[in-house]
């Protein structure tokens, strides 16, 4: 086991120039401050089921009572199929799909000799309720992440000049707001990772679960390494417009229309500001360029590092293309309609917000 460990802290990977773990060590017994330590990622496993505990009492107890109180139906679909008939008179006059009070999928539609449709849909379990208290969820991490990033990233100086992000390497100290920042971001991934597969099913289901791996891929890279400054950057960035769409997703659900448009082109904005512009201008280019341009050799964790990085950026992009598409689609219908969301484009009620 000692000799896996070893294997995989092999300090030629990780680490610049002659740079060893013991002068990690000896840097935190001489100048008397905290680096980063490979064990310390051991805290995020049961950091990361506490969370989980968190969002499922938060859930129970504080979404779905402020769900309720907005008028959202906590109502179960029967897990059954079966047929619904009408004539295609009746279908083709039609402007809004049948209510039946339910979430519904439709799977098919036939027709008969006597000219009727056969439409047979497939009752689900999940309720706007359960989504709605999902994203309030969600909602409220990132809100609270991205504000507490702010808050302790605002005095500190590769905010404002990112070259300090590798000046005087290693010898760069840990902070507590720093170490707790990235252990509670690295485990909330941690447990969207297994959630995932209990959540509201999305169309981009594995992208996300790429996304998810990158991420928790490079916060622990980056930790290892002590590329915490740039990593933090990182943070920050992202959390800056992912509740600006969950909120957009609660006011879909409580049918504020007016709300749900208004965010959600809040949220395209600041995405194409920080995730497409703000991303490769100055996380890309000091990864990239200054970062080579001040150590004096690179790992080869650097390069994986900003692999990593360049995934995301191309992640980034494709979830852009369908950010476009839905802006275009909401534009042409008046509604704006997730188009990542399985079981949202095909909720009944949903769809006639």
């Amino acid at each position: 086991m000692d000799a896996l460990w070893t294997f995989i802290l092999n300090e030629r990977f990780w680490l610049a120039g002659n740079t060893t773990w013991k002068d990690f060590a000896r840097l935190e017994k001489d100048e008397n401050i905290k680096l980063t330590n490979p064990n310390d990622l051991i805290y995020v496993y049961p950091l990361a089921g506490i969370i989980y505990v968190i969002r499922v009492l938060f859930e129970r107890y504080v979404a779905k009572p402020i769900g309720r109180s907005l008028g959202i139906q906590d109502r179960v679909g029967r897990n059954t199929t079966k047929d619904l008939k009408t004539t295609a008179t009746t279908v083709s006059n039609r402007s809004k799909p049948i209510n039946i009070n339910q979430t519904y999928q439709q799977e098919q539609v036939v027709s008969n000799d006597s000219g009727s449709s056969v439409s047979t849909v497939r009752y689900s379990r999940i309720t706007r309720l359960a989504k709605f208290s999902e994203s309030c969820w969600r909602f409220t991490f990132y809100l609270s992440a991205f504000i507490y990033g702010v808050v302790i990233l605002l005095n500190k100086s590769w905010t404002w000049d990112t070259r300090h992000c590798w000046l005087n390497y290693p010898n760069q100290p840990l902070t507590a707001d720093i170490f707790w920042y990235y252990m509670i971001e690295l485990a909330f991934y941690w447990s969207l990772l297994f959630s995932q597969f209990i959540d509201v099913k999305r169309k981009d289901f594995w992208q996300m679960f790429l996304h998810h791996i990158a991420t928790i891929m490079l916060l622990s890279f980056s930790y290892i390494a002590n590329y915490v400054r740039v990593g933090s950057l990182v943070l920050v960035i992202h959390d800056c417009a992912d509740y600006w769409l969950e909120g957009a997703k609660m006011a879909i659900y409580t049918r504020s229309k007016q709300i749900s448009d208004a965010l959600f082109m809040i949220f395209a904005i600041v995405w194409f500001i920080t995730r497409i512009c703000y991303y490769p201008y100055k996380i890309l280019y000091t990864t990239l360029f200054e970062g080579v341009s001040i150590l004096e050799s690179c790992p080869a964790a650097y390069y994986v590092f900003n692999g990593l990085l360049s995934l995301l950026y191309v992640l980034h992009y494709f979830w852009f293309y369908l950010i476009c598409r839905i802006a275009i689609t909401a534009l042409k219908s008046g509604q704006v309609k997730d188009e990542r969301s399985d079981s949202e484009d095909s909720d009944g009620d949903d769809k006639n917000k």
